[in-house]
């Protein structure tokens, strides 16, 4: 008798690169029908309240805007950027303290705007310059209300930036995507759910640590963001990737900056919210797929994700001043 050996199991890239590194599927915990409406109504009231209290953007730090639309230009000046900066103190500071943070520090501690932009470059500049601004976008003026949700906006602005860099990182090795844009869209992907923060914060009566906080969000952030984008007029190609992220189906050729966003994205959130692996996994192979990547890139990928985060904090920690010369 002929014995027929079967073929290979060959596993879709999410599924080989979860093997690689050890992991399992999580178990599901299907939530109840009540949980389920709860979840409706919450979200439904989010976005009442969003859509009938839109932030203007007048109502936001104007250096901000202009910093991040300048930063989308392909050839803005070093000078140019530089001087939108110095208009604002507090942004001035923060590309200092950037400059000497353990990322970029040199032998000698600097204490001029001039002086550090001249550090870390016209591409470094503009990436921490926009990461600053987005942070101007991402956190309200805190008021009480606010302030009991404070975490999960420093929660959702981190894991933008780790997302950004890792992004870059990511563009360097696949072609034809601009890693200037990829930076810059990642960096604002995810903000429709710092906005849709602002409603849960507003609406009261839920804690930020309330498990229905970051499902009610996943439901309404792409509309909120996509809204956001548009009100407050930033770049068209930001605005295409926050309301298109998670969109299956997506022509490979045409939205590569997209797949490149969305793969940072949601390795970043599989993180947080492991009960997303249904999604995170379609999204996951579709883009690996649209951009020719296979498990072990994704590897790498998520061992550049764990280096970003610690990057991320050391770039925004309190470094103690070295004590002058005598």
């Amino acid at each position: 008798m002929r014995l027929v050996t079967p073929p290979a199991v060959v596993l879709a890239p999410f599924d080989q690169f979860m093997t690689l590194q050890g992991l399992e599927q999580p178990s599901p915990s299907p939530l109840t029908q009540e949980e389920v409406l709860e979840d409706a109504q919450l979200a439904a009231a989010v976005l009442k309240h969003f859509f009938s209290n839109k932030v203007a953007p007048t109502s936001l730090p104007a250096v901000a805007l202009q910093v991040i639309n300048a930063v989308a230009e392909p050839n803005v000046s070093l000078a140019a950027l530089s001087r939108l900066i110095s208009h604002d103190p507090a942004m001035s500071a923060g590309v200092l303290k950037v400059a000497n943070s353990p990322a970029y520090a040199g032998a000698d501690e600097i204490g001029t705007l001039r002086d550090a932009v001249t550090r870390l470059g016209l591409t470094e500049v503009s990436r921490v310059a926009g990461t600053l601004a987005a942070r101007a976008l991402f956190e309200p003026k805190l008021n009480p209300e606010f302030a009991a949700f404070d975490s999960k906006w420093n929660e959702i602005f981190a894991e933008s930036v780790v997302a950004a860099r890792a992004a870059t990182w990511l563009a360097m090795h696949v072609r034809n995507v601009n890693g200037d844009q990829v930076f810059l869209a990642a960096l604002l992907h995810d903000l429709g759910r710092s906005v849709a923060v602002r409603s849960l914060a507003s609406l009261g009566g839920i804690d930020q640590n309330d498990p229905r906080v970051d499902r009610v969000i996943e439901q309404v952030h792409v509309e909120i963001g996509a809204e956001v984008h548009e009100l407050w007029s930033l770049p068209r190609f930001t605005t295409l990737v926050a309301l298109r992220h998670h969109d299956l189906q997506l022509a490979a050729g045409e939205f590569r900056e997209i797949h490149v966003v969305r793969l940072c994205s949601s390795l970043v959130q599989l993180r947080r919210e492991p009960w997303r692996w249904a999604m995170v996994r379609a999204e996951v192979d579709e883009s690996c797929a649209a951009l020719g990547i296979d498990a072990y890139v994704l590897r790498s990928l998520d061992t550049q994700l764990r280096s970003e985060f610690e990057v991320v904090a050391s770039l925004f920690q309190e470094r103690p001043r070295r004590r002058a010369a005598v």
